[in-house]
């Protein structure tokens, strides 16, 4: 992969990243962080200290 490739994957990595704690901000703001996006069921704290921006419970990811 050239230099280019390399810095366009990493760019788009970061922008991925902080499209998801844009989200995760917006859930906080709302008052529905920690919560699945699909059925409402609370998230595993677990699933939340190893992936803070996870935004679906284990049933639905």
């Amino acid at each position: 992969m050239s230099n280019v490739q390399d810095e366009s994957a990493l760019l788009d990595d970061a922008t991925r990243d902080l499209d998801g704690v844009e989200a995760a901000l917006q859930r906080l703001d709302a008052g529905i962080y920690g919560r699945c996006e699909a059925c409402g069921v609370a998230i595993e704290p677990r699933d939340l200290q190893d992936d803070p921006l996870v935004h679906l419970c284990s049933d639905h990811r």
